[in-house]
This record gives structure tokens, C-alpha cells and sequence, in this order.
């Protein structure tokens, strides 16, 4: 730690609280301290230096750690292997790597084959012209390498300018699909957004017209998250010269733009649009980057009303005007509440980066921020041209740390960027991590929404993303910061977005917890001495027990960890295997018995992962068998 650092910020948060109160009469809880951070980039062998862009923090080769993604237009791009002793090593050659010179503005990182590693999307273009894209499918498990698919996947057929893009599964069918947003090409092109449907097998249609994104415009980043709650992902594009677009998704493959009705239209000068939880309410707010330099127009900051619109804080907020390009959202300090970090990567200056650390304000669900980035050391590289930021606890000692991406016009010598891997170094808050792995759901559990419950009666909300900010992918372990205050996780509650909901009781904190997507529905009409089909899912080749009654219970049981959901003493069925994929189909002989007539049944089921001894055994929702 570093004590002048500490007292610096500790006297200029106290100025920020005091100063708030008197000019507004806002009181700011303080669940936080500051959390410093010391650049690791050149120690670890990860400094990459290069014309940066978007990057991402994944496990490629399922070691359980993370490794590094560095993209630099107009160059190879780098693959970063972390070794066991926490230093890093390049693998563009022994992963196979093609040496394409393209110029990579993003890198989405997400398993679209749903077999259990992260394949790659490159968004290519951007400022340097139109391109095309490049899909590497990731074969580390079978072949050592990396295959370039770019020309069989179909995901890469058009040659964009494109900034920008997200994986999300738009159609709920259970594999990833990709956005893509596009600017105008320096060549005459037209930026129009692309929507690629993932037809299995790696196999890539684009959807975009018959989906009814067709706006013509000047995009920049984009983002995903269901922000209505309709069980469906929705997407919202930033536009560089007129408005943005939140391309509403219902639920039949089309798409509407309700950016007006919404209320963040938010005109002109948009480099992106994030979608980000950041007062804890569990519904979507939104970050909007603005590349603007006269001070008109400050980056945007706005709260969902839960009722399909969105409200402008960006004054309350503190926002401010800096001439936004690179931009990412995360919990940098572990209160619990997501802070912005932006890069001003302009092409022809420098400038330091910020870190607008976010406050909640009592009596209201707003937030308000103030930069911090020199007081907890994340200006350090000094004035740069910062793009990609990519977040995740790298060196797994409970924190997040940022890997910083810098650089300017492509192939510009005296543009050329050195990177920051800037690692946290700890405070007093608390932490819980939850990995998912979905069944019915993508593998990615992208879509999710994960609460964890302090004992001191918080909510706190993250999402797994894939392509977020400036085509980042953090990592996609979710890192819930409990604040100095909390010391349990009372509840952790998992939505998938097949619709099933797993509840766990005092998780373990200070550590990770592996959650594979668990739960039952059934099929069939109950009648008395009939049967329904009851469909388990859960970890892969593990163990289900599935038992009824006749009355239905929520008692929390703090020390197996789950929720018992039934009453008086239950019925055992007898135990089912799940099959390689997770699933397993289970025969239910309702009872003869003419007294359950007009009543009903509860089922629940017992799921153990075989192969994970350790893991928790999960006690599953309940599901109804409503007789008549």
C-alpha cells in the first residue's frame, strides 16, 4: 500500500461527500475505501506494446487461468497464455495463430459450438476502412490449436467497417449469436448493423434485414441485456452523428427500435452504449461514451424505470466531457456498485485516462461518481491513447484487475501504445465468485441474471457478457465486491433465461463457486394415476433423486447450502442418471388415489455432480402438478 496515495483519496472522497451534501442535500452511503492498483504489464511479460484496441480476458486453454487477447490494428494479433507462476507467455505460434495484418478493433471471446472453451471473433475495420472479420474456432482441447473458420462460419462474409460487437442468444434457442455494429467506411460505405443467427455446427446466417435492423448511421460500440424483463435480449447501438438505436428484441425474431419511447436517443456523438446494473435494482442502466471536446455534451449516464424507459442522470451523476473512446463498466474498488473506466484515445493527443468511481445516493436509486483514477494508481502509463479495457481477477487472489489497451492510428509510428496490466492490491471489502455454465441455456449463461444477498441487506446484480464497452470481453467469472460491511452471501439466485431459478444459502465467500444451470419442469397433464415426463437438468453426467409431496415449503438451509421447497416428509422416486449433455427425461407415475382429486402435487429434485464430488448438491426449484 501506498499511504500518501490512501491519504489523498480519502480526504478528496470526504471533499466529494461534503460538497454533494451542502449544494444538493444528498447524503452518500459509504459501503467502500479505495482499492490501489500497481501496472504489472512489464513484470508479467503481457505489456504487448501496438496500436490497441478492444481486449479480452478468458481461460482459451481451460487451465483455470486467464489469459490475454491483445488486439493492435493493423497487426498480428497477440495471444497471451498465463503460466502457473503468474507471468505470461505469447502462443500465436504454438496455438496457430494466422498472421493476418488486419485492423482488429474488438475481440469477442465466447463458446458459439457450446463445447466447453472460448472460440474468437474479430471486428475488423473501424476507422482504418472496411475489412473483414475473422473466426477462429478453438481446437486446444483436441488439435493444440486454433482453427481460422473465418470463411466456412459465414460470419465473416461482408467486407464493414465495424467498431464494435456482442454475442447474446437472441433467439433463446440456446447457442450465441453475434451483433455487429458498423460505421460509415472512408470508402463510401453505408454503416448498417449486422445481426448473425448461429445455425449450429459454426455456421453463421445474417439476419439483420429480416430482424428489421436496417438504420442507416454512423455506429460506434454497442451492447446486450433484456432491459424490460421480457425473457429476451435486447441490443442499444451508439451513433456518432445522429441517434442512438435500442433495437427492442420481441420475441419473434424482429426487432424494434424504441430508443425514442425509451428516452435515450441521446444525439450525436456517441462512441458506444453500455449496458450496466449500476444502482443494484436488478434492471439494466445504461453508460453512453461521448466523443466530444467542447463540453456541450458530457458522457451520458441513464437509470431504467423498470417500465421500458430510462431517465437522464448524467448532471446528478457527475458525469463529465473528455473526448470518450475507450470504455468499460466493472466493480474496480469490490463495494459492490459498478465504476466506469474511459480511455480518451484520441488519434491525434494524449490524455490520462479516467475512473469514474460510482456512489448510490440515499433516499434514491440514482448514483453519482467522482474520477478517481489517479488516486488509486490506474494512470499510471501517464498520458495515453487508451481504447480496450478487459476486467477479471487475474492473478485469482480475490480482487479485479484491468488489463489497459493503448495505442493510436493504426501504423502511425509516434501513435504506438504500451499496455498496463494494473493488478488490485486489496482492501477490507468482502467478495464472492460464481462461474455458470449453462445446459438449456448457451454454455456462456450469457443472458443470466445473478443476485448474491449480504447479510446486511444488499442486492447485488452482475450479467456475463461477451463483446461489451469497446468490444471487450472481461472475464467471464462474475466478481461480486460485497462491500466493507457484508461478511455472508445470504442468498445467490441464478435466472437462466430457459426459465429455470436456483437459489443457494450462505455460499461460501472469499472464494469461487462453480454453478452449472440445475433445475426441473415437466411435460404432460396430471390426472390421478397418470404419469407426466419430468425433464432434469443439470451437470453433466450427475445424479438426479427426484421426490414429491403434497405441500410446498421455502425454508433456507444454511448448512447444506440450498432451499428445501417441500413439506412434511417427502416421497423418494428413486435416482436418474443425466446424460453427457446434462439432461435426463424421468417417468412420474402420479399416484391412484382418488383423494388427490382437486389438489396438487410438488416435485423437487436432488441434483449431485458426480464427476465434481465436491461441489454442492443442489436441491432444484419446485415444479407444480396441479390434478383436476
Amino acid at each position: 500500500m501506498n499511504p500518501p496515495r490512501k491519504a489523498i483519496f480519502s480526504t478528496c472522497l470526504a471533499c466529494f461527500v461534503c460538497a454533494s451534501f451542502v449544494s444538493g442535500q444528498i447524503l452518500i452511503y459509504d459501503h467502500s475505501e479505495a482499492m490501489f492498483f500497481d501496472n504489472a504489464a512489464v513484470a508479467t511479460g503481457a505489456e504487448s506494446p501496438g496500436y490497441g484496441r478492444g481486449t479480452a480476458m478468458v481461460d482459451l486453454d481451460n487451465d483455470g487461468l486467464l489469459d490475454l487477447i491483445v488486439t493492435t490494428a493493423g497487426r498480428a494479433d497477440q495471444f497471451y497464455r498465463q503460466k502457473p507462476n503468474k507471468t505470461f507467455e505469447l502462443m500465436n505460434s504454438a496455438w496457430s495463430i494466422p498472421q493476418i495484418q488486419d485492423e482488429s478493433w474488438g475481440a469477442i471471446a465466447a463458446d458459439f459450438d457450446n463445447d466447453g472453451d472460448k472460440d474468437i471473433y474479430f471486428s475488423n475495420g473501424g476507422f482504418s476502412g472496411a475489412e473483414v472479420n475473422v473466426m477462429l474456432r478453438n481446437d486446444l482441447n483436441t488439435s493444440g490449436k486454433f482453427e481460422d473458420i473465418s470463411a466456412s462460419s459465414g460470419a465473416c462474409a461482408l467486407i464493414v467497417s465495424n467498431f464494435g460487437g456482442s454475442a447474446l442468444d437472441y433467439d433463446n434457442d440456446g447457442d450465441l449469436d453475434i451483433f455487429l455494429s458498423a460505421a460509415n467506411g472512408w470508402n463510401g460505405g453505408i454503416g448498417i448493423c449486422e445481426l448473425w443467427r448461429n445455425d449450429g455446427n459454426m455456421q453463421f446466417t445474417n439476419t439483420a434485414a429480416a430482424a428489421g435492423i436496417t438504420h442507416q448511421g454512423d455506429f460506434r460500440n454497442c451492447g446486450v441485456a433484456d432491459y424490460d424483463h421480457d425473457g429476451y435480449m435486447d441490443v442499444i447501438v451508439g451513433n456518432m452523428n445522429q441517434q442512438n438505436y435500442l433495437y427492442h428484441n420481441n420475441g419473434d425474431g424482429t426487432f424494434t427500435d424504441k430508443a425514442l419511447a425509451a428516452g435515450v436517443e441521446d444525439r450525436y456523438r456517441s462512441f458506444g452504449a453500455t449496458f450496466e446494473d449500476f444502482n443494484n435494482d436488478g434492471w439494466a442502466d445504461l453508460f453512453i461514451p461521448k466523443y466530444e471536446f467542447t463540453g456541450v455534451r458530457t458522457s451520458s449516464l441513464f437509470i431504467n424505470n423498470k417500465d421500458g424507459t430510462f431517465r437522464d442522470i448524467s448532471a446528478f451523476g457527475q458525469m463529465s466531457s473528455q473526448g470518450d473512446m475507450g470504455h468499460n463498466t466493472g466493480d474496480i474498488n469490490a463495494d459492490g456498485f459498478p465504476d466506469i473506466l474511459i480511455g480518451t484515445g484520441h488519434p491525434y493527443w494524449t490524455a490520462k485516462d479516467l475512473a469514474k468511481v460510482m456512489f448510490p445516493v440515499r433516499y434514491s436509486d440514482a448514483m453519482s461518481s467522482r474520477n478517481a483514477a489517479a488516486y488509486l494508481g490506474l494512470d499510471a502509463i501517464g498520458f495515453s491513447r487508451s481504447h480496450g479495457y478487459a476486467l477479471g481477477d487475474i492473478d485469482n487472489d480475490g480482487d479485479v484487475d484491468i488489463y489497459n489497451n493503448n495505442g493510436g492510428p493504426s501504423q502511425i509510428q509516434n501513435s504506438w501504445g504500451y499496455n498496463a496490466l494494473y493488478l488490485a492490491q486489496g482492501n477490507a471489502s468482502n467478495w464472492i465468485k460464481i462461474s455458470l455454465e449453462g445446459i438449456l441455456t448457451n454454455r456462456d449463461a450469457i443472458g443470466a441474471r445473478v443476485r448474491v444477498e449480504t447479510n446486511n441487506g444488499r442486492d447485488i446484480w452482475r450479467y456475463p457478457a461477451a463483446g461489451k464497452g469497446f468490444c471487450n470481453t472481461d472475464s467471464p467469472i462474475l466478481h461480486f465486491g460485497l462491500g466493507k460491511t457484508a461478511t455472508r452471501a445470504n442468498i445467490t439466485e441464478i435466472d437462466w433465461p430457459s426459465g429455470l431459478v436456483q437459489t443457494y444459502v450462505n455460499l461460501q465467500t472469499r472464494n469461487q463457486h462453480d454453478i452449472t444451470e440445475t433445475g426441473i419442469s415437466f411435460t404432460g397433464t396430471p390426472t390421478v394415476g397418470g404419469q407426466v415426463t419430468v425433464k432434469a437438468t443439470g451437470p453433466r453426467n450427475g445424479r438426479v433423486e427426484l421426490l414429491y409431496s403434497s405441500s410446498l415449503i421455502y425454508s433456507p438451509d444454511p448448512v447444506s447450502h440450498v432451499v428445501h421447497r417441500l413439506g412434511g416428509v417427502p416421497f423418494y422416486t428413486g435416482a436418474t442418471a443425466l446424460d453427457a449433455n446434462g439432461s435426463a427425461a424421468i417417468t412420474f407415475n402420479i399416484p391412484n388415489d382418488p383423494s388427490l382429486s382437486g389438489s396438487s402435487l410438488f416435485l423437487q429434485a436432488v441434483v449431485t455432480d458426480v464427476l465434481h464430488p465436491g461441489r454442492i448438491a443442489v436441491e432444484t426449484n419446485a415444479v407444480e402438478l396441479a390434478i383436476p
